[in-house]
């Protein structure tokens, strides 16, 4: 889209429409912020930043599209295709015969439009399934390598995440680097490059870039899931916890819809009106563990004042840290009902953490681990006769000896294949019929994964390399002779969230709402991965 000329427009700018369609159905100019996109059949042709909002858009009988701007300048704007050559493609696209279908698309978007064109075009037949994926993926890396999309951060994505679908990881790292300019592609370009130097062996680069994604602000879909969280405390009545939320969204975007306005009622104490949210179960289940006193704050002695000194080493756990622990055990005492279960194994149970909060439920619970080092730095001596020193893949119990075992916090992500079978099989062995395993692990599908703070480069390089995605290790516990396999993703935030809306001692209210937060954006995308994932499972 080439400026043909510009002008200042004196006085004030009025508004006008922001999307006009041309004479060919199929292609339609709009406006984004500060930007005019001009797309074909819905996949972006091309693009012009301009220097403000665009107000309003207009469209000549000669084809000539004319901008006016927020800050009074005019433009005149020339499409790179006119509505009947951009009518004339698509006619061509439909008639492009199956054998080779991929290839003889590339060389027309690529004759007719652009390579940034191509590539997105490319990916959109095959996510629709006119062409294979694999052959996409050719014909993008084919495309990007004689040409690059200069200035085009969507279709360096796509280029990028073709070359590592292929194998090509050098060259999918310069490309994820292209990307990185888009601020909604930065955590998924970061991720995907982490993943690449990941393949390459190089885990300094990785750990940096995986660090950097773990800093990255919300999306624009994780700006509205903030936002409609906020409207729906307040509504309730929250309004402090409901202005936090604001303040935090504010911080990262101070333009953001009609936050301000929301922010002083709710400091007002006026609630919102048109709000609503659906309380998810996990609040309750929050609100118990409060009452039980096991969300102590950081002052007292508890269940985040022995984790935060595991192993001595550990004594400065980040408060996102403490957040994944939390909403990890507000997930399991949803899915599982403690006061309904007689005995428990922990496995994997460092410093006895869950093994202390059942406890407070009547539980006689044991834990184990490959070490005692944890318990004995950790721990009050009277809890040394809960813990065992003993493997999970070789469990020292009779069949049949627990109600529940749990193995949390990623555990099974340090294993190999072959110990997590039997790790599953003996689990399988020693629970009653009836009896739950729960598994709570990192998930690897997740595009701002970071781990515990505490892992060191080389723990964090080796840990990324064994993650399993839900789905295969789902398979894994039905062919151990488990049934009512179940996955629950949580954690769905980046780091960056979970400490823009927690403060170290955060009380119950404060937790629930990020709990909120994981409903909001798993009611919305049920496929959504977040950056944990609790499995259950009944023998």
């Amino acid at each position: 889209m080439r400026i043909l000329w510009i002008r200042e427009e004196p006085g004030p700018v009025p508004a006008g429409p922001r999307r006009i369609a041309t004479a060919a159905a199929e292609l339609e100019i709009a406006a984004d912020g500060d930007r005019v996109l001009a797309r074909l059949d819905g996949t972006v042709l091309e693009r012009v930043r301009l220097d403000g909002r665009v107000s309003s858009l207009a469209l000549g009988q000669d084809g000539l599209v004319t901008a006016t701007t927020s800050v009074g300048t005019a433009y005149g704007l020339c499409l790179r295709l006119s509505a009947q050559a951009a009518a004339a493609l698509l006619a061509a696209e439909r008639q492009l015969p199956a054998p080779e279908r991929a290839a003889r698309a590339a060389e027309l978007y690529l004759g007719a439009a652009s390579t940034g064109f191509a590539v997105r075009r490319l990916r959109r037949l095959a996510d629709a399934g006119a062409i294979e994926p694999g052959e996409a993926d050719r014909e993008i890396t084919g495309a990007v390598r004689n040409d690059p999309p200069a200035g085009d951060p969507e279709a360096a994505f796509e280029a990028a995440s073709a070359f590592a679908r292929s194998g090509c990881f050098e060259e999918a790292v310069g490309h994820y680097q292209a990307a990185f300019a888009a601020e909604h592609l930065r955590a998924r370009a970061l991720h995907g490059m982490g993943d690449c130097f990941q393949a390459l062996g190089a885990a300094a680069a990785a750990d940096s870039v995986y660090r950097r994604a773990a800093a990255c602000g919300p999306s624009e879909e994780q700006k509205q899931a903030l936002y409609d969280l906020a409207r729906g405390l307040g509504e309730r009545g929250r309004t402090v916890e409901a202005a936090r939320q604001l303040e935090f969204l504010l911080s990262w975007d101070a333009d953001y819809q009609d936050a301000w306005a929301h922010l002083r009622k709710f400091r007002s104490g006026q609630p919102a009106q048109d709000a609503d949210l659906t309380v998810p179960p996990t609040v309750s289940t929050v609100r118990r563990l409060a009452a039980r006193d096991l969300l102590p704050s950081v002052d007292q002695r508890g269940i985040d004042a022995y984790d935060s000194s595991f192993y001595h080493q550990f004594d400065n756990t980040a408060v996102q840290d403490t957040v994944k622990k939390r909403l990890e055990m507000v997930q399991l005492l949803t899915a599982v009902d403690p006061t309904r279960i007689g005995s428990s194994l922990d496995i994997g149970s460092g410093t006895l953490r869950y093994p202390q909060v059942l406890a407070g439920y009547g539980v006689r619970s044991v834990g184990i681990d490959l070490r005692d080092s944890g318990v004995r730095a950790c721990v009050e001596p009277e809890w040394l006769r809960r813990f065992v020193v003993a493997d999970g893949t070789a469990l020292p119990f009779r069949d049949g000896s627990f109600d529940l075992i749990t193995c949390m916090m990623g555990t099974v992500n340090h294993l190999s294949d072959a110990q997590r079978l039997r790790l599953f099989a003996q689990a399988r062995r020693t629970l009653r019929p009836g009896g739950r395993l729960v598994v709570s692990a990192w998930d690897p599908r997740c595009a701002f994964q970071s781990f515990l703070s505490f892992y060191s480069p080389m723990e964090l390089a080796q840990l990324r390399g064994r993650l399993t995605e839900p789905s295969q290790l789902a398979e894994e516990l039905r062919g151990s002779g488990f049934g009512e396999v179940a996955t629950t993703p949580f954690c769905t935030f980046p780091d960056a969230q979970a400490v823009g809306v927690s403060v170290p001692d955060e009380d119950a209210d404060t937790l629930a709402a990020l709990v909120e937060l994981d409903h909001l954006q798993t009611a919305r995308d049920p496929e959504r991965a977040g950056q944990l994932f609790l499995l259950t499972a009944r023998a």
